[in-house]
């Protein structure tokens, strides 16, 4: 039985007020308000759902995918099948109802057949005379007759009468397979899209009227009259509303065109993945896509965008808020400030009394404190009025004596933080009509000496700066020399905001990341880091850290960090001119919305953007997790009885991820790190109740450990090791400069595998096994934290694929194996050395091998099962006997549990369970009976994962056994022991 699924989303279907997917073989619903799982039902046997179609009344819905179809009936939105499904003899690209009894499906070879659904029996069948291999097909039921749309692998599409021998017509142009074919009758419309990245817009003209008879059809013509190019790759779907034409394809682009073949808008979704299936009403446009995900976007956003608003104020504006009361605050280069009433569209105007030009305008926390300084230390502070009438009043006029004051920044709503000349940092508290100094202290000596960002922590107690040079420097109370310095946080213009929440310090920078640090008794520690997808991240707009906004090249972009989307982009000019942004919510009579508000100063006005984010903000139906394959998985449970298993994967998608699942629809990504390139190998290490140590590596020969802490279904996560074994690109080409650097030749290494083997409290051991054909051992002192490579050791003349580590004979074991079948057993040291030659080495496979694992069976003895590119499960008998001598007792080989390469195995107390690239899952009993190994098959269940790279086991109970496949996409089974191997 499968209990998760996660995999491409292959079809999406709106019906009512349900949104129907195709994930794998199942048939998953989900309620259109409120984004909740109705449903998850297996429709299919083996084959990936490509086609949901609803009946006319809207009782029964068609599923179709491979060569199979079934029909369910629907009782208050809860679906039950007919009946098993049909098994075709052919790919089935499209299907219609033709009445409530009757459809008709178009297959691969051309080929439209009629059934009768109460009998399930074939009523009629034509083979078209053009029978080209189909990668699309359209069936439209007409008067009395269905018109058959044939896309072809010879790039034209083929209009035909069901039944008829000669084609009405042959569209071309298209310079690529055929993927898409739609069509609207009524506007006299046909849209095709194609694997030469265009979308081509037909027009039908006849001098029939009717396009429901042969005539207007025979007598048609098909011009191609728009040629759109939108996309970056493949086009894989297209849809149509009475509005829009919508494309998606291979570059997760959403294209939305009108009828003129305009290009209206283009959003980017499904984190950069394959787009596989859409569908849409007049509301809402749902999607699928490769990165497992489903999400329903807002037709509003596309021409709805926002409400704009210009205000000149007829003098150029230095710097622009946003209020607590929504309104804005404008400073003028006349020594005079602004304060506009939004709702009103009045004008306040308040004198500054300063005498340099140079003036320096912060916002408080609660945003209704607006501190004015000058570089001579002229000081105003207003406040806005929170009851009553909005406007201004001046509470503080002061003058400072600090010197040149370079930068301001408030910390709270009562502090002000100061920087002055020679890096003097002065914090000053409001108290009553002047300003109270409470603390000095001094920045370190930097190229350009002055704050960019600071923040003090709850109990006021400490405060956290950033420098111009990318610095984070923590201050205690009563101490003027920075406790605690982390350098290069951010990039050269140092971070942009500072914020503290329970400790946890959260810093943005245009260096394109998001880093968290943590202060401890010892100062700051370095959590973890985000990267966008923008360089220029400015700041949060929301206390939760949900939403942030900054710059990408000339536009000004809301990102929803959560989710991983883009949220508003608008072009502004760039982030080097006065601008502001908020997020608020408004009660609008019982009912609450989110809003978002941009403004910047462009040929001296400002403009305003309002957005309501319900209009234009995509919901998340169903979590994504990676855009592509999944090399590498391990399961972790905080307690045997936890309800909650967490997932740690590494993909080619070059992210690792931490997913929880306690049911089906609460999967999702909890935490995401970034690797240089693929990960192909993840372990574990349980160091205390709630925490591990997660060891990644992969690609540019890049290991990585992480300390994760699981509490309450929330991760928090300590980046403590990033190393390569050959250094960082600037290591690697040093200090040279062009004409005397040499060029490395050797190829760059991969690790493939890793173990991990704790020797004390201190001192932690990882194995890899690189690409090559060396093991290399390093060392991590967790209290010092330094890493270190301790030895090398080359056996394997070829790629070292996979290894394990075990304990037979009070000796710690680590297996090696290669792509040539061999596989090289070592012995450890007590102090975590390898030998210098490997105790033994055996041949187990024709070729490499992806899989393996060992069950001790006796007090020197195990047996070691092996699975490869030989498509065979192979398992030998080895004793240990002492001095050195190492004796295969004996082998057996299993052929007949996969039909293509064996990439997962687990070998357990009287079971062996394997998975491979032909999406089978085979369970195997298998016994020691003296000197034999007797297999005997036991089960075996198909897996809606493609490309499967491994698996895991979950649990094991005795009488249950969980397990996890992985590879594009997850799916865990719940297995039924015999009870001769229970």
């Amino acid at each position: 039985m499968s209990t998760l699924i996660r995999t491409d989303v292959t079809s999406v279907k709106l019906y009512k007020d349900i949104i129907l997917a195709g994930i794998g073989s199942f048939l998953c619903t989900f309620n259109i308000k409120n984004s909740k799982p109705i449903q998850k039902i297996q429709a299919l046997d083996g084959q990936k759902i490509h086609g949901i179609i609803p009946s006319n009344c809207l009782t029964k819905l068609l599923i179709f995918g491979g060569k199979q179809f079934v029909i369910f009936n629907e009782i208050e939105s809860i679906f039950k099948p007919r009946g098993d499904a049909v098994v075709y003899d052919d790919w089935i690209h499209t299907a219609v109802w033709l009445s409530e009894n009757e459809i008709a499906l178009l297959s691969a070879h051309n080929v439209v057949t009629t059934w009768d659904i109460t009998t399930t029996k074939l009523l009629q069948q034509h083979i078209n005379k053009d029978n080209s291999i189909l990668y699309s097909g359209l069936l439209q039921p007409l008067q009395h007759d269905i018109l058959v749309f044939s896309g072809t692998v010879y790039s034209q599409v083929i209009l035909q009468w069901f039944g008829d021998e000669q084609p009405l017509h042959y569209l071309k142009g298209h310079k690529g397979v055929i993927f898409s074919i739609r069509c609207n009758l009524q506007k006299g419309i046909i849209v095709t899209t194609s694997d030469d990245r265009s979308v081509k817009i037909w027009s039908v003209t006849s001098a029939c009227s009717d396009y429901n008879i042969k005539t207007y059809w025979k007598n048609a013509h098909i011009d191609c009259v728009h040629d759109l190019y939108g996309h970056l790759a493949r086009v894989m779907r297209n849809t149509l509303t009475n509005l829009y034409i919508i494309s998606v394809g291979e570059d997760s682009a959403i294209c939305f065109w009108d009828y003129n073949g305009n290009l209206l808008k283009k959003t980017i979704s499904h984190q950069n993945s394959c787009i596989w299936s859409l569908d849409a009403d007049e509301t809402n446009l749902v999607t699928g896509g490769g990165d497992c995900g489903i999400m329903m976007h807002p037709l509003s956003s596309v021409t709805h965008n926002s409400h704009d608003e210009v205000i000149d104020i007829s003098v150029t504006p230095k710097k622009i808020l946003f209020t607590a009361r929504n309104n804005i605050v404008i400073t003028r280069v006349d020594n005079i400030l602004n304060y506009y009433n939004s709702n009103f569209s009045k004008i306040q105007e308040i004198k500054l009394n300063h005498t340099s030009t140079y003036q320096l305008v912060g916002l408080s926390s609660c945003k209704q404190l607006i501190a004015v300084v000058d570089m001579d230390g002229h000081l105003d502070i207003i406040i806005e009025n929170c009851k009553g009438d909005p406007g201004l009043t001046k509470i503080i006029e002061t003058q400072l004596h600090l010197g040149k004051i370079l930068s301001m920044q408030w910390a709270g709503n009562r502090h002000l933080v100061f920087c002055s000349e020679g890096g003097v940092i002065t914090v000053g508290a409001s108290k009553r009509n002047t300003i109270e100094i409470i603390a000095r202290y001094l920045l370190p000596p930097c190229k350009e000496r002055w704050l960019t960002a600071s923040a003090l922590n709850d109990t006021r107690d400490a405060l956290v700066v950033g420098d111009r040079c990318g610095h984070v420097h923590l201050y205690e109370s009563r101490r003027q020399q920075p406790a605690y310095t982390m350098k290069r946080v951010h990039g050269r213009y140092g971070p942009t905001s500072i914020d503290i929440r329970n400790d946890i310090v959260r810093t943005t920078g245009r260096d394109g990341t998001v880093r968290y640090l943590k202060i401890i008794e010892s100062g700051l520690k370095y959590m973890s880091c985000k990267d966008l997808e923008f360089e220029w991240v400015e700041k949060f707009l929301d206390s939760q850290g949900k939403y942030l906004c900054g710059f990408r090249e000339r536009s000004l972009v809301v990102y929803d960090v959560e989710n991983d989307l883009k949220v508003v982009d608008v072009s502004c000019g760039g982030g080097h001119r006065a601008w502001d942004a908020e997020r608020y919510i408004e009660n609008n009579h019982g009912c609450y919305d989110e809003w978002l508000r941009i403004m910047f100063v462009k040929n001296t006005q400002v403009y305003v953007h309002t957005f309501r984010l319900r209009d234009i903000v995509s919901t998340v139906i169903l979590p994504g997790t990676h855009s592509k394959e999944i090399n590498c998985l391990r399961t972790y449970r905080c307690r045997d009885d936890d309800p909650v298993t967490w997932f740690i994967t590494g993909g080619e998608d070059t992210t690792l991820r931490v997913s929880t699942s306690e049911q089906e629809a609460e999967f999702r990504d909890r935490a995401v790190f970034r690797h240089l390139s693929n990960v192909r190998a993840v372990r574990l290490l349980s160091v205390a109740k709630d925490e591990t140590l997660v060891v990644s590596a992969g690609g540019r020969a890049q290991i990585c450990i992480r300390s994760i802490t699981f509490t309450d279904r929330k991760v928090t996560a300590e980046e403590l090791v990033d190393y390569q074994i050959k250094g960082t690109d600037k290591e690697r080409r040093g200090n040279q400069n062009w004409r005397n650097c040499s060029v490395d030749f050797d190829p760059e290494t991969r690790i493939m595998d890793v173990v991990v083997d704790e020797l004390n409290e201190d001192r932690v051991v990882i194995y890899t096994a690189c690409s090559d054909g060396e093991v290399r051992v390093f060392e991590w002192n967790r209290r010092g934290g330094r890493f270190t490579m301790t030895q090398e050791v080359r056996h394997h003349r070829t790629c070292i694929l996979k290894m394990k580590m075990f304990t037979c004979c009070n000796k710690k074991i680590i297996s090696t194996c290669g792509t040539r079948g061999d596989v090289a057993f070592w012995e450890v040291s007590s102090d975590g050395t390898l030998a210098e030659e490997p105790a033994l080495v055996l041949r187990t496979n024709d070729s490499g091998i992806n899989s393996v694992d060992v069950k001790v069976t006796g007090d020197c003895q195990f047996l070691l099962a092996t699975g490869g590119d030989d498509n065979a499960v192979h398992m030998n008998l080895v004793r240990v006997a002492g001095e050195g001598r190492w004796v295969v007792v004996t082998s057996h080989v299993y052929r007949d549990a996969h039909c293509s390469q064996v990439t997962g195995l687990a070998l357990l107390d009287g079971l062996c369970v394997t998975t491979g690239v032909d999406q089978r899952l085979t369970s195997v009993s298998w016994r020691v009976e003296g000197e034999e190994i007797k297999t005997e098959f036991i089960d075996q269940k198909y897996s809606d994962v493609s490309d499967i790279h491994g698996m895991d086991v979950v649990r094991d109970t005795g009488d249950r056994l969980t397990v996890c496949v992985y590879g594009k996409g997850i799916q865990v089974f719940e297995l039924l022991r015999p009870p001769c191997v229970a």
